[in-house]
């Protein structure tokens, strides 16, 4: 019997532990550096267009190639993260998109700009649902809008540290340049996850008993039997109007998000004059808002869940109040008269839109429970079949009407989100059978 035994001092595994919320922490570190990548693509509109001499319409294709790649393979992606679990999921895409930002840095031509983006998109799919995957099992049920937060509030506050310091690197030393760095520090974080990461909290040495009673105590079920087949639920899932109609929100919701992650920085500079140097700055305003909202979500939806109201309650009404704020921001957006009057409205549009995709993912978990990644790629696959479409119709909307005609389309689609979200039932569980 060791010292520490004998006077009653508790080990490693009875001492409380939080460990997953630095495995957490770690998951929103990898969701920063990948939307470094498209923040880094998104500054770099410009230059890019100038180099290969391509329109903004060409440009749009070019994000809509990423968008493809990442909607097709996420159904593909979440069942592999039900079969090979998060941890290895989260490492190899990680590595995988990483390969492909360095190989967007040595594009010579726009077909080859194109057939790179397109891979960038299949590489970084697994990436939310592995994500969500890794909360469902490590989080109980009164944590789960927090930890849901962590990936989006990862994903946006890259687009406010990103913009300034891409734009500084840029103009310093080229477009090409800040794609080689991220790629880069991506590896590094691959290599840190599949160290640091497991799939469920059992697995890891440093969970201490009293942690894992509280994660198993206040969770469902999650792991599958051994006579389960993993495409069985899909049969039971397509007949349900919940699971439809999340894609539906989530649609709506990523419409919104993916026109300003694409095209912000062109969107002022063509509407507003701003030089290339003051984008910067601009640019992250309205993501220091999203990112705020998110964290504000999950705190909001997890009190009310602790406060006795429903997850309906906590979740859905959120969504639905959220994105209508947002819907009417878009609209006034458009009479604006400077460019800070602008982006202020644009900046509670963000913000609002945030609210929804945070707890979307929540919802995912709720309906979806064991088969979480199976509902969270179902739902980010819609997502990105929105994010495929805006970047190439929002130019030619602009083009034939102007850019305040693609922010009235914005608002107009905000209406779907909140029909998908009012009519999801978040307090039954999808049926497998």
């Amino acid at each position: 019997m060791n010292k520490s035994s004998q006077i009653g001092e508790p080990n490693q595994l009875t001492k409380k532990t939080n460990i997953r919320w630095l495995g957490g922490s770690l998951v929103m570190w990898l969701c920063f550096v990948a939307y470094l990548d498209r923040s880094a693509f998104s500054v770099s509109a410009t230059p890019i267009m100038n180099i290969f001499k391509i329109s903004p319409i060409q440009f749009g294709l070019a994000t809509t190639a990423f968008s493809i790649g990442y909607f097709i393979f996420q159904i593909p992606g979440a069942m592999l993260v039900e079969k090979k679990g998060s941890r290895t999921m989260l490492t190899i895409s990680l590595v995988f998109w990483s390969i492909f930002t360095v190989a967007t840095g040595s594009v010579w031509s726009f077909l080859s700009l194109i057939f790179v983006r397109f891979f960038f998109g299949i590489g970084e799919a697994p990436l939310f649902p592995a994500g969500n995957n890794f909360f469902a099992n490590w989080f109980p049920k009164n944590e789960r809008g927090r930890a849901n937060s962590l990936m989006n509030g990862g994903s946006f506050f890259a687009n406010i540290v990103g913009p300034p310091i891409i734009v500084a690197i840029v103009s310093l030393l080229g477009w090409r340049s800040p794609f080689y760095v991220i790629g880069i520090i991506g590896i590094i974080s691959a290599i840190f996850a599949y160290k640091f990461l497991r799939n469920h909290p059992e697995e890891h040495p440093l969970v201490g008993k009293l942690e894992l009673s509280y994660i198993q105590g206040n969770n469902f079920d999650n792991k599958s039997k051994g006579n389960e087949k993993p495409k069985s639920q899909w049969t039971a899932f397509l007949k349900q109007r919940s699971f439809w109609m999340i894609a539906v929100g989530y649609f709506a919701t990523l419409w919104v998000v993916q026109f300003f992650m694409f095209w912000l920085p062109y969107y002022l500079q063509a509407t507003r004059n701003l030089t290339f140097k003051s984008m910067g700055f601009y640019t992250s305003i309205p993501w220091i808002a999203i990112t705020i909202s998110v964290f504000i979500a999950g705190l909001i939806s997890d009190n009310l869940l602790k406060r006795g109201f429903s997850r309906y309650k906590s979740r859905n009404f959120i969504c639905a109040i959220t994105l209508t704020i947002s819907g009417i921001a878009l609209l006034l957006s458009r009479t604006a008269i400077t460019a800070v009057g602008n982006i202020l409205w644009i900046s509670l549009a963000l913000g609002m839109a945030g609210f929804s995709q945070t707890l979307a993912w929540s919802i995912a978990t709720d309906i979806g429970q064991k088969y979480t990644s199976t509902v969270s790629g179902w739902m980010n696959m819609w997502g990105f079949i929105a994010a495929s479409i805006v970047p190439t119709v929002a130019p030619v909307v602009a083009k034939l009407w102007g850019w305040n005609s693609v922010l009235l389309v914005n608002a107009g689609v905000t209406l779907l989100g909140i029909v998908g979200y009012l009519t999801i039932n978040t307090d039954k569980p999808l049926c497998t059978r």
